[in-house]
């Protein structure tokens, strides 16, 4: 444990252990939505060839959602983290998601181009604001307790990824790896 980390006093004792909580609160429940939007979200997309097929509208819906993704990769996420703040960014892209799961009950061309078009607009700002939140609240436990940034961050970044990697069921359902 690194000896120079000093705990900064930021409120009373109460304050602090409420602050805390609300802390972990929010990474438990970032967590669990994205455990049950992912867990839903890979099924269906490993589904969409076989549901979608008439005019290959399961593949061609993916490709536009894969392509609108590295698209807005290079400019969405900091404009919108910038525009609507972390939590908001993370709120407004997981309605992309499911949106796009929506769309599947009632799977037509225009249902499922704009939702795949609106889900491959959130991917990238839902990982960057995930990723910068979970960064800059670690940081904000870090002075609440006084232990060091970088193990603050693993211990979310593993609670979290504990929750995502679960929602695979390749992992859940096979006893071994493929």
């Amino acid at each position: 444990m690194d000896t120079n980390v000093k705990v900064v006093p930021t409120a009373g004792a109460q304050d602090a252990t409420r602050e805390k909580r609300r802390v972990w609160k929010n990474i438990i429940v970032i967590s669990i939505s994205f455990f049950f939007i992912f867990g839903s979200m890979s099924s269906l997309l490993r589904l969409q060839s076989t549901l979608n097929q008439v005019e290959g509208m399961g593949v061609i819906t993916l490709s536009i959602l894969y392509a609108t993704v590295v698209i807005s990769s290079m400019f969405v996420p900091k404009l919108m983290t910038r525009f609507i703040g972390h939590r908001w960014t993370i709120v407004m892209s997981l309605l992309g998601y499911i949106a796009y799961m929506a769309a599947n009950g009632y799977a037509v061309w225009s249902t499922m181009i704009p939702a795949s078009v609106w889900v491959g607009l959130s991917a990238a700002p839902l990982w960057t604001a995930q990723c910068s939140y979970f960064t800059i609240i670690a940081q904000h436990y870090q002075r609440l307790t006084g232990q060091t940034a970088q193990h603050v961050v693993s211990r979310f970044f593993g609670l979290f990824f504990l929750f995502y990697k679960a929602c695979e069921s390749r992992y859940i359902l096979s006893p071994t790896p493929r």
